[in-house]
């Protein structure tokens, strides 16, 4: 049992958390996190909260949270429009509390979505703070009236509770969070992950960053933390003593010059989690001579700094870039919301000479290039890349051989206790401890230097779209796009046919929206006229997700239950671009 604790304990406050982050949080005294809330200008600069200021905030969260009469296995929906440590601090207060946050995404979540977590979930409490929007915070109270709220910016405010009660310390296979998928395939899947998930994803960022590592660590967290990465990796934090966290309400261009200028004077290890994208962010900056810093001053202090790079494949113009404004190359890492966060990283200890051996690996493999994602982290981790996926299909499960290309699985104490109220997605994508629900397809080299295999990520055989680290689904841009061909164009329904498959044209990591259109049935002026428009026409009215990049007339390729063959809608996409059709 968690020993409970009253008012005249607080001078021992690691009495009342759970013991995976007891220890690193004796020293009450110690900087914990820097809240950049308005970076930039002539601001006030971060806020400091010290370990100990986050354990009375996250005492206080625990409070209201058993005031409103949440109870050990209860759930509660996460609502923040933002980063902020009081997310971090509600976080924690459920693990004293034993309750469960369900995330809800700021970024994309609208009020239907929002309404169906706060419902598959059966949440009777939703946090909430000044960005979340009115019409939201009604559309969830709507579907379920009995839902309380609290608005989160009253928390400083709160008395420290006099009394807890005693719960039972977390085992590892009790759930701990719940994180909602992009939802790019129908609605979202809750995936419940467990403590046991956490402790095995710290061990492996732990292992990861063994050979390198010098304390104080500094986190800067500026990745949403709706999303597993964020979720991960303060986690993590969370369990370090002496480990500081940088946090970021979201992205935005004086991040480069904090985190350049914290790094110049650390002296331990610097770790900021990113994606390519952030560095196409700072490589317009710079040829528009919008630097926040001196470069020479941002190369300086960012060369101090270990970029852990996942979310897209990391190519060779990436890794040009990265080494151009850091001096060397980044740290990559794999994995996904079901494996709570780390499956395969750049291995420790290895050199930079041999990282871009490593690289270069991957990119002249003839004749499809593949990119880099590590190894696993044994014991906690472990990868195969196998000829199939299918239950029941041949070559099921069996292990290919060294540049053989097959699906991506993992196994480990970081996989999932499964989706949440969705026991049949559950066992599609779960097979005697192995997560088989990537959808990504890679292969595996011999490294001849050690003999160890390294792995590499080819592409996805699933319908999904990747922009800017975000999934989109091809199905529902297609419905989104054939529905703005209707009312643009006055087609009819079946008047026409049309799929989306996303290609790596104009960006290594990004996929451009190639859309196919069989428009066979309609006059050749109507076509002609959709051939000149839809392009531009469409990016103006339909959603991010959805803009078009290219369009290709033909017939789209389906099987015999009627869906679309992605494999050989590439080929029909990559052959049309050939012939400049």
């Amino acid at each position: 049992m968690s020993k409970g604790f009253s008012r005249h304990e607080m001078d021992i406050p690691v009495d009342g958390i759970p013991l995976p982050y007891s220890e690193a949080f004796r020293n009450k005294l110690a900087p914990f996190i820097f809240f950049h809330e308005k970076p930039g200008g002539d601001g006030p600069g971060p806020r400091c909260f010290t370990r100990g200021d986050f354990l009375q905030m996250s005492f206080r969260a625990a409070g209201v949270i058993a005031r409103m009469g949440r109870k050990p296995g209860d759930r509660f929906l996460n609502g923040f429009g933002r980063n902020s440590p009081v997310d971090l601090a509600f976080r924690l207060g459920a693990a004293i509390t034993g309750v469960t946050p369900v995330t809800l995404n700021w970024q994309a979540d609208n009020q239907e979505r929002a309404a169906f977590k706060a419902n598959l979930s059966s949440s009777r409490l939703m946090l909430i703070d000044h960005l979340i929007p009115e019409a939201l915070i009604s559309a969830v109270r709507g579907h379920n009236p009995a839902i309380m709220t609290y608005d989160t910016g009253k928390i400083e405010n709160e008395p420290i509770p006099e009394v807890l009660p005693e719960i039972e310390e977390p085992g590892e296979l009790k759930e701990k969070i719940i994180i909602f998928t992009s939802g790019t395939t129908g609605d979202p899947k809750g995936v419940v992950l467990s403590w046991g998930n956490f402790e095995t994803n710290a061990s492996a960022l732990r292992q990861m960053f063994h050979k390198i590592r010098k304390d104080p660590m500094s986190l800067f967290l500026v990745n949403p933390f709706h999303h597993t990465n964020s979720t991960a990796l303060s986690d993590w934090f969370l369990r370090e003593p002496g480990a500081v966290i940088h946090m970021f309400p979201r992205y935005t261009t004086p991040y480069w010059s904090i985190l350049a200028e914290v790094a110049e004077k650390a002296e331990g290890l610097v770790i900021a989690p990113c994606v390519s994208r952030h560095f196409d962010f700072l490589e317009e900056l710079g040829s528009r001579g919008e630097l926040p810093i001196n470069g020479e001053k941002l190369r300086k202090g960012l060369s101090k700094v270990s970029f852990l790079m996942g979310s897209s494949p990391v190519g060779p113009a990436t890794v040009e870039r990265v080494i151009r404004w850091t001096g060397h190359p980044p740290l990559v890492r794999f994995g996904s919301t079901e494996t709570c966060l780390q499956v395969l990283g750049t291995p420790a200890g290895m050199d930079e000479v041999n990282v871009m051996k490593a690289f270069r690996a991957g990119w002249e493999r003839d004749p499809s290039p593949g990119f880099f994602i590590g190894r696993p982290h044994p014991p906690y981790t472990e990868t195969m890349v196998v000829k199939s996926i299918t239950h029941g299909e041949k070559g099921f499960m069996e292990p290919c051989g060294p540049g053989e290309e097959g699906y991506i699985v993992a196994r480990g104490g970081n996989i999932m206790k499964g989706y949440l109220n969705n026991p049949e997605a559950t066992s599609e994508v779960l097979h005697d401890g192995w997560y088989l629900g990537f959808g990504d397809i890679g292969f595996r080299l011999v490294n001849p230097e050690d003999g160890e295999d390294d792995l590499y990520w080819l592409g996805r055989d699933s319908s999904l779209v990747i922009k800017g680290g975000a999934n989109y689904s091809s199905d529902q841009i297609s419905a989104e796009l054939a529905a703005f061909l209707r009312e643009r164009y006055c087609l009819e329904e079946g008047s026409f046919d049309i799929a989306v498959v996303g290609l790596r044209i104009e960006s290594e990591h990004d996929d451009s929206c190639c859309v196919m259109m069989d428009v066979s049935r309609i006059s050749n002026t109507l076509r002609e006229e959709i051939a000149a428009t839809f392009i531009t026409e469409a990016a103006k009215v339909v959603t991010k997700g959805s803009r078009p990049d290219h369009l290709l007339f033909g017939d789209i390729p389906r099987n015999f239950k009627g869906g679309v063959s992605i494999r050989e809608l590439k080929r029909k996409w990559t052959e049309g671009m050939k012939s400049g059709k």
